[in-house]
């Protein structure tokens, strides 16, 4: 396939002169090779609203495929503060706690692990990072993406020493060498958390979190990536549009960017930036495949007000764990605030039934006596699955959660 070459400035600018004009010496430019375009036949007349259409439709899908990049920035300038000495370093995870309501700065972030999260910034440079999981009897995971929210690594049980390095591989890597594609780029670290109200359970969770380090270069420039300014409002809005229509109908699997996938070749750029931007931070199929829940049964949109939602399932076929959490659609994909401070339910916590089945309630408010039922808000809202350690099936989309119904109008 023929490619071009579409250049992107990125500027470094020391944070107390973030106003000023960079100099020569402090702007870089880093390539992104993206597929050429199909040719389109030549016509000897083009009428002028036709092209003005052809342009808007080419920003459009311009527009779509650099989101994924300014998206991460903004995640990486939201967690730092714009402070670089923030990067290469936990800015958050330094403490373990669940994510609740109002806490959580990443769209439909979960509530049944522990999170340690990094941005990286190499140049021809390495950092380290170390764990001690000793088993494989709780899920933890290094999930590495570069700027494009795309996956380019996930070590499930990481256990020893991992050298990442960006530019020529080191003499003096310290364990598994692993090259990072990108100057900028992510580091997720995820450990389970089985029951939040088993004392025990905690400990041995935090016991493996505390063991999780990373020792890195402290730069003293931050990246600044400005793509997608230069878009009319109007592209801005239909591209925007577009992402939000594909996230409520495309399984969100198949918008997840795993190691060794191109966005644009293996994964659609409509696929890529909807996931991005409902649930960035999405990792491999292979690590966690996650089912997004909308509409019930009828196809109607999951709406609170409407009145209770249940599902009976099968335990989800998985080697690790699996849970579901709510989320307040209107607020963005959001945790929604409730009384009791719950926002999951996973294989340890959830009540099953005489046969083996579980059934989960959605209502506004859970009463005492109510089994594995989650608070919703009035207004929409949507369900998120996971599944760590997924089986075939439930990656291929063969196994999925039975449709929700409206029990109770």
């Amino acid at each position: 396939m023929k490619v071009f070459i579409l250049s992107i400035q990125i500027v470094f600018v020391a944070v107390l002169t973030a106003c000023s004009p960079a100099s020569e010496e402090s702007t870089i430019s880093e390539e992104l090779t993206v597929p050429e375009k199909p040719a389109t036949q030549a016509v000897s007349v083009v009428g002028t609203a036709v092209q003005a259409k052809l342009d808007f439709e080419e920003q459009v899908e311009e527009y779509i495929r650099l989101f994924p990049y300014q998206d991460t920035y903004n995640y990486a300038v939201g967690f730092t503060g714009g402070d670089p000495e923030k990067l290469n370093t936990w800015v958050q995870g330094a403490e373990p706690a669940l994510t609740k309501a109002g806490d959580d700065k990443i769209v439909r972030m979960n509530n049944d692990t522990f999170y340690k999260l990094a941005f990286v910034y190499l140049e021809d440079e390495q950092l380290l990072l170390e764990a001690a999981v000793p088993d494989q009897s709780r899920f933890v995971s290094f999930q590495l993406m570069d700027d494009r929210n795309a996956n380019y690594r996930n070590v499930i049980f990481p256990n020893g020493e991992f050298t990442l390095y960006r530019g020529s591989k080191p003499q003096d890597a310290r364990g598994e060498a692993i090259a990072v594609p990108s100057a900028l780029s992510v580091i997720i670290v995820r450990v389970e958390v089985k029951d939040q109200q088993d004392a025990a359970d905690i400990a041995a969770a935090e016991e493996i979190f505390r063991t999780i380090t990373i020792d890195g270069p402290r730069p003293t420039t931050l990246p600044v990536v400005d793509v997608l300014s230069k878009f009319s409002e109007e592209v801005a809005q239909e591209a925007i549009w577009r992402m939000d229509e594909a996230l409520r109908k495309i399984p969100f699997r198949l918008t997840v960017v795993g190691p060794g996938r191109e966005p644009g070749e293996h994964v659609p750029y409509l696929n890529h930036s909807a996931g991005t931007k409902g649930g960035w931070g999405g990792p491999a199929t292979s690590h966690s495949s996650y089912e997004t829940i909308n509409f019930d049964r009828l196809q109607e949109p999951l709406e609170g007000a409407r009145g209770t939602y249940s599902v009976t399932t099968e335990p989800p076929p998985v080697d690790s764990f699996w849970s579901l959490t709510a989320y307040d659609s209107e607020r963005g994909g959001f945790l929604h605030p409730n009384k009791h401070d719950r926002y999951h339910i996973n294989n340890t916590t959830a009540v099953p039934n005489e046969d083996g089945t579980v059934t989960f309630l959605f209502k506004q408010d859970c009463a005492s006596t109510d089994v594995n039922c989650l608070e919703v808000p009035p207004g929409h809202f949507d369900i998120a699955a996971r599944y760590y350690l997924p089986s075939d099936e439930i990656r291929s989309g063969d196994w999925q959660l039975p449709p929700l119904e409206l029990v109770v109008p």
